[in-house]
Formats: structure tokens, sequence, C-alpha cells
């Protein structure tokens, strides 16, 4: 199975735990756990050893009541009958298996921060003591004793949560950012389109003919003429374009090659020379040709995405000789 990886998966998983509140209907009581069905060589209250780590019943159902509400929020109740995949499995079954990955992913990097020594500290703690408590008032008795959360039960969550996602860090610290500027450079352009395309009377996207396609250039001409006198691109643009969107922020990567290299060419208030693509005839205003704040999101974006293939190639490494057991009846019956 893949195992997803990566910081925002680990806080989010804090994040959500901190939103289930008085969910019913997952998983046992505690007062039904001698009836819970258990394979050889685990107690019934046990689904899962990773290198030896425990993981009870109760504490899956922790991240399974905070993932329940976060579907449920999203999509409502019925999602869990409706059908997925080739297979028509039920969206409860993938679900599980999200919860299985989660479990086995949080230990794992748990284990990973007793071997690159990271611990928590005296505020990581506060923090924990924090969401723990503001867990616990967000929950009734009731659902507590359903499903037999504890206060020290729902603190070692927040620890491991907390622990993994600073390991994530701590080690994430140490991989290679480098990149070029190119990579991140994000700029802004306003631009006219004209499509190589109509809709014929029965409703069908029609490519011009080759006359129309004159005629299109000759008007594209016009336009490009005009803009370039226009004290206004945008509003111009606004007027003649067949596009509804004239106003991009955009990369590199983002735009097509021909459009790419007309665009990127131009400094801040150049006008490009027409430029045709599969689906029309384009003419680029250059509004800035780095915009800051975009090109920031995508540089921490762009570090962001080196941080977690760092991360990812030293746990796929490292988590090669790393036991994992399942108690398969208690997970068949959850």
């Amino acid at each position: 199975m893949r195992i997803r990886t990566g910081i925002r998966t680990i806080l989010a998983v804090v994040l959500v735990i901190a939103l289930a509140a008085g969910i019913c209907g997952c998983g046992k009581s505690n007062e039904d756990e001698k009836k819970l069905p258990t394979s050889e060589g685990f107690t019934n209250d046990v689904l899962l050893r990773i290198s030896g780590k425990e993981v009870s019943y109760a504490e899956a159902n922790v991240y399974l009541l905070s993932m329940r509400e976060e579907v449920e929020a999203l999509y409502g109740s019925e999602i869990w009958d409706i059908r997925f995949t080739r297979e028509e499995r039920p969206y409860s079954e993938l679900m599980k298996e999200r919860l299985l990955e989660k479990l086995i992913y949080i230990k794992m990097v748990c284990l990973m921060a007793d071997e690159f020594d990271v611990k928590l500290d005296a505020d990581d703690i506060l923090n924990v003591n924090e969401y723990t408590q503001q867990y616990l008032s967000g929950i009734t008795e009731a659902t507590a004793k359903k499903y037999g959360i504890t206060e020290d039960l729902v603190r070692a969550i927040y620890k491991d949560n907390v622990l993994a996602a600073k390991t994530y860090v701590a080690i994430s610290l140490n991989a290679d950012h480098t990149y070029t500027e190119s990579e991140v450079l994000r700029a802004k352009f306003c631009y006219i389109f004209l499509s190589k395309f109509y809709e014929d009377a029965e409703g069908n996207r029609t490519a011009l003919s080759e006359e129309d396609m004159r005629a299109l250039w000759t008007k594209a001409e016009g336009y490009r003429a005009a803009a370039a006198e226009s004290k206004d691109f945008y509003n111009y643009a606004k007027s003649v374009s067949a596009s509804g969107t004239i106003e991009i922020t955009v990369g590199r990567a983002d735009l097509p090659s021909k459009s790419r290299n007309a665009a990127f060419a131009l400094h801040t208030g150049e006008i490009s020379e027409i430029v045709e693509e599969d689906d029309g005839l384009y003419i680029f205003y250059c509004v800035d040709e780095k915009d800051k704040a975009a090109t920031q999101q995508a540089e921490e974006a762009k570090i962001e995405e080196l941080s977690r293939a760092y991360f990812d190639s030293l746990y796929e490494k490292w988590k090669v000789n790393i036991p994992v057991e399942v108690n398969e009846a208690l997970w068949e019956a959850m």
C-alpha cells in the first residue's frame, strides 16, 4: 500500500482531531471489548503493532471519528453507501484504508524521531496539553465512554502528531533546496484571445476555414495595433476578447511553449506579437514581469516540494525493515 507523506498530511491530523465531537455510530463500546474478535498473537484491544509499538482499538477509533466528521462535513452522511473504484467498493472501506495508512505513517515517523534524536520541548508539551483539553471539552461523557476515549489516550495521540510534524521539519531542513529563478517566477499578464473555432447550427465545435482564418489574423492585427495605442489594455481586451478571463498570473510551465516564449520575453508594459496556439490567437500584455506575492508563494511551494521529496525518499528507505502486524480479525470488524 502507498503511505502518504508530507507535513500537510501530518498537521492535518492534528487539526482534524480537534473537530471530532459527539459523533456516534463508529466502532464498538468499551463495554463490549470482551466480545471483540481478535487474531492469534493479539489481545482484543490491540489493532496494530509497528516495530513492537501497539496501537489500541480505542486509539484507532479516535482517528476514525475525526475522519468521519471531516468526510461528512464535506459530502454528507450518504457518502458511506456510495461505491467507488472499479471494484465498486463502498467509501467506508476506502476510509478504513486511509485510516490504516495514517496510523502506520504516524507511528513510523515517531520511530524516526528516535532515530534522528527529535524530541518534544516544553512549548510542544504545552501545545499538546492545550489540544487535549480542547478536544475533551468538545465531546460528551457518553461519547468518551462509548469509544474508550480517555485523557491519557488523547494526550498520547496529540504527542504523536506533534512529534511527527516536528520530525518532518527537522529532517526536511537537510534537503537540497536548490531551484532556478525561472522555476518559481510568476508574472501577471492581460491578453486578447480570438478563437479558431465556432459553434455551428447543431452546436458542434467547428474549426474555421482557411479563408476565415485569414480574416481572423487580419482582425487580430487590427486589435494589436489598437491595443498598442490604448492607454488601458485591460479594458480594451475585455471589449474584444473571446475569453471570459483576460488576466492571469502564471509561471512558465503554465503556458504552452509559443505563448510562454512570447509572454515571458516581455517587460512590464510591453505587448507581444500575435501568438497562434491550437485553440486560437493570443496577444499578451505584461502587467508585471515579476509578481512578488505570487513568486514568493511559488518559492515556498517549491521548497515544500523539495522538502517532501527528500523526506519521502528517506522514509521509504528507512521503513523497509520495520515490521507491521495487523490484528486482521479486529480490523475486519471495525
